[in-house]
């Protein structure tokens, strides 16, 4: 990361895809503040993200915990730049508020998506219940993914963890 940030700094102009691609780099290697940070200034330097850019922000904000600042972005992208979130921004605030046990809220906002949640963010949240040991809810979710995967034996291995994690062995059986 040192190396890419002496080369972006040494770029004489920087463009959406450039700023992006920094700000992904940060993201996987740990530095969310300074994603952040790097994603604000691109926004001060006049730059305007698109699509693409929100969905990075949104993950970066998602690997880091920070709840508030991915409100703020979703938010930002719906009412400031006039962006329709598509499923996979919803997916990473799934993913953002399931790692932070907030899986009432995660669910909520899948039932209240405009279009069909695609199986990557039940699956996220899927195995945010197992994490925080929401049995009610996890029975919920891989009922739906069920439905929608039902060839997919890693929703019923997820759901079979989950049983095993609350001592319910013969609901584990079953699954299996």
């Amino acid at each position: 990361m040192k190396q890419a940030t002496k080369l972006f700094e040494e770029m004489p102009k920087k463009d959406l895809i450039s700023y992006c691609s920094m700000i992904q780099g940060l993201s996987y290697h740990g530095h969310g503040n300074k994603a952040v940070d790097l994603f604000n200034k691109m926004i001060n330097e006049g730059l305007v993200p698109d699509e693409v850019a929100f969905t990075i922000i949104l993950s970066a904000c998602s690997h880091a915990g920070f709840i508030e600042e991915g409100w703020h972005y979703f938010e930002r992208m719906r009412y400031e730049y006039s962006l329709l979130p598509s499923p996979d921004h919803y997916a990473c605030m799934v993913d953002l508020l399931s790692k932070a046990g907030r899986l009432k809220e995660a669910y909520e906002l899948l039932n209240s998506m405009p279009v069909e949640p695609h199986a990557g963010a039940w699956g996220a949240l899927l195995g945010a219940c197992k994490l925080h040991c929401n049995i009610e809810l996890g029975e919920v979710i891989a009922a739906r993914l069920l439905e929608l995967e039902p060839h997919n034996a890693g929703n019923y291995v997820s759901l079979s963890n989950i049983y095993a994690a609350a001592d319910r062995w013969s609901d584990v059986s079953l699954v299996r």
